[in-house]
């Protein structure tokens, strides 16, 4: 797997490094059963998940505007500690109060993320080589993902929610500090200091 030898090292250890992330980014469906599990009637889901979209959706123009400034690595980083610390909350967390605050904080790291993740794609890829790229990009991630729901269904009915989040918070933690670690080619976009 990742044997293009067009594609850039660096590139292939951040494509490794995604795929951690996913492995511990479970279906967002379990965040749903939480909500539930901790009090929030089903009727009032889908204002949640409105609310989630809500914040995601205010915010992503501006992070995608600030990773531009930024080193994008940082940005995605930010974004994955903001997913750690939302998930070992959801873990122990209980009642409708901090479910509707957790929601909320994890649309900052939906905002901060998504569009980060693909930008940096081009930071480290050469103009010709960026569709396969993108493609390899959303391979790891679709192939990471399966499992990842799958890992985190057995821990929370196995060991209950505080494992099942607390792995998945562990392994952006994990994933956080190897992302850190790695370096974007000198002058790519998003890779320079932010502007004071």
């Amino acid at each position: 797997m990742l044997g293009d030898g067009n594609l850039p090292p660096a590139y292939r250890r951040y494509l490794l490094i995604v795929g951690l992330f996913t492995l511990g980014n479970a279906s967002d469906a379990f965040l749903i059963l939480r909500a539930v599990d901790a009090g929030v009637p089903a009727a009032y889901v889908p204002l949640l998940w409105g609310a989630f979209h809500l914040v995601k959706s205010s915010l992503s123009a501006p992070a995608g505007a600030l990773s531009d400034r930024w080193d994008r690595r940082k940005m995605v980083v930010a974004g994955w500690i903001v997913y750690a610390a939302t998930y070992a909350a959801w873990g122990f967390a209980s009642g409708p109060a901090w479910m509707v605050g957790l929601f909320l904080v994890y649309g900052l790291y939906a905002a901060a993320t998504e569009g980060v993740e693909r930008a940096l794609v081009a930071d480290f890829v050469p103009p010709d080589r960026r569709g396969t790229a993108y493609g390899w990009f959303h391979l790891v991630v679709g192939i990471s993902a399966l499992p990842a729901s799958v890992l985190f269904g057995v821990l929370y009915h196995w060991r209950g929610a505080a494992a099942a989040f607390g792995v998945s918070a562990g392994l952006a933690l994990v994933s956080s500090l190897l992302l850190l670690s790695l370096k974007t080619p000198t002058g790519a976009a998003g890779s320079a200091p932010a502007t004071r």
